[in-house]
């Protein structure tokens, strides 16, 4: 079949996918039900009709015809696209319904991306593709954008790092909340961090066993709060010397990365994702 012949052929497939989906029925069931309501007043019917557009607005309308606009070109570019792949047309459906929830357009691009991604011939499973779409649906933009800067430090300096995350000065325990998520997932991973202090020993006029027993019920009590939270350090004193152990947390981040010792910390899984969602035409 002649490249004309085949976008032809999508260019219908997906007019009529945009004009059969489930989003009127949605819309319409929503309107329906809130006129059903007792005690709803035909102003609110009006409000929820004029800012709760149906899912069929401009906004997805734009993402669907863009969408048509990359898989043509895709098609050129990459002989081996098939649209008739079950897995392209499950992750094409569920996309569409993820964007018909969102506003953000890093988001909309990433599911973009991964549409595209899924029309060409990979070694990921079903079942990983499915898990990564959720992930999509699941993580805000400052996962995303925090996940790719990590994955790609290499291509940043300390003040770049800190330009693409304007917000972390206010925001660290946000973007370390992201960090233990994302390793949750297996998408990066936090090694331990040990920093070894002189300092002078704690002083106080006890007994040798006495000092002994104060040592253990410190650790004790540290490591009951480290597993609680892995970012808090946990202390061992041994003669003149502290040693902290922390998890790798964003402070940790931005000083390797001020001082050139910062390496990529995505896991295979990362990779894997990262890939699913960069654009494969540029």
């Amino acid at each position: 079949m002649s490249n004309t012949n085949n976008n032809s052929e999508l260019q219908e497939k997906l007019e009529l996918l945009k004009q059969g989906n489930s989003k009127d029925k949605i819309y319409n069931a929503g309107k329906a039900l809130l006129s059903a309501i007792p005690g709803i007043s035909l102003v609110l019917v009006a409000f929820y009709e004029t800012y709760i557009k149906e899912p069929s607005s401009q906004r997805l309308h734009d993402f669907l015809d863009e969408l048509v606009e990359y898989l043509l070109i895709l098609q050129q570019k990459i002989e081996a696209v098939n649209f008739d792949n079950p897995t392209f047309q499950t992750t094409f459906k569920k996309a569409i319904r993820i964007a018909e929830c969102e506003h953000q357009q890093e988001k909309l691009e990433v599911l973009r991306n991964a549409v595209l991604n899924s029309a060409i011939p990979n070694s990921l499973k079903d079942d990983i593709q499915v898990i990564f779409l959720k992930w999509i649906d699941e993580f805000t933009v400052s996962h995303i954008r925090l996940l790719r800067i990590l994955h790609y430090i290499d291509n940043y300096n300390y003040e770049e790092f800190l330009a693409n995350l304007q917000d972390l000065e206010k925001n660290r325990d946000f973007y370390n909340q992201i960090l233990l998520e994302l390793s949750g997932k297996g998408l990066i991973k936090l090694r331990e961090v040990y920093e070894t202090f002189e300092e002078e020993p704690p002083t106080a006029s006890f007994i040798d066993d006495a000092e002994e027993i104060l040592k253990e019920a410190t650790d004790e009590i540290e490591s009951i709060i480290s597993d609680s939270n892995p970012f808090i350090p946990r202390r061992k004193y041994e003669k003149n010397f502290r040693t902290v152990k922390h998890t790798k947390n964003i402070d940790k981040i931005i000083s390797d990365l001020k001082y050139n010792s910062q390496e990529s910390i995505t896991t295979d899984l990362g990779k894997q994702f990262i890939q699913f969602i960069e654009n494969p035409i540029v």
